[in-house]
């Protein structure tokens, strides 16, 4: 991130962390600036209100204005949280929708007769497209538990081995605690795209589990 003192996602991190009612918060950030702030908070105050203290703290401290569309809060339930069903999400579509320079990625999972999607819009190079699906496959997970912000792609390659191509994704999770991290991963039979959602369907399902402080995380 540029700017007059070189600001760091760390700096940023450390000024939401210290705000009433902030337990966890992530930054995304790259050359061009802030792209996404993930933060964890308790039940005390309504989201809005804690997105407003994100901007004010970030100008005050920084001199740093930010949209706040940029900002999604997951808050917690009496100090408890984040609450995940215990029913693992399965692959049901994946598609993506190219416009130019941009694509759009959309998923769909099942749970049981139930249909949840996921979306993510972004550069429509080949490797960003699969940073796209893992993506929006996250956020149709949050989308099933009413969740948001809650699980982040960090990183997503492809791996061979004995010649077969598999997918392996790393995803964190902000938990009252603070950040953990997931792995997952699928073998590419037929469907490259498939393999990805499927990749990053095994890191998080076996975390679709109530996460009570932090505990439960093995």
């Amino acid at each position: 991130m540029e700017g007059a003192k070189r600001i760091s996602a760390a700096d940023i991190e450390s000024v939401i962390r210290s705000l009433t009612n902030v337990i966890s918060a992530r930054v995304i950030a790259s050359k061009s600036g802030i792209d996404e702030i993930h933060v964890l908070a308790d039940s005390g105050r309504a989201p809005k209100q804690i997105v407003r203290d994100v901007e004010s703290a970030l100008m005050a401290r920084f001199g740093l204005e930010l949209d706040h569309k940029k900002v999604s809060i997951a808050q917690t339930q009496d100090g408890q949280k984040v609450r995940f069903s215990e029913t693992r999400l399965k692959f049901s579509d994946v598609s993506i929708h190219l416009n130019g320079a941009k694509a759009e990625a959309v998923v769909h999972l099942k749970n049981g007769a139930e249909t949840h999607t996921g979306t993510s819009l972004g550069h429509s190079s080949s490797h960003n497209q699969l940073r796209l699906i893992a993506t929006a496959t996250l956020r149709a997970v949050e989308n099933s538990q009413g969740t948001d912000g809650t699980l982040v792609l960090e990183d997503l390659t492809t791996v061979n081995l004995s010649n077969r191509a598999i997918v392996v994704v790393f995803v964190s999770i902000m938990t009252p605690r603070g950040e953990d991290y997931l792995t997952g991963s699928a073998i590419v039979k037929q469907d490259l795209w498939k393999a990805v959602v499927n990749a990053t369907l095994d890191a998080v399902n076996r975390r679709l589990a109530v996460i009570n402080n932090g505990a439960g995380l093995a």
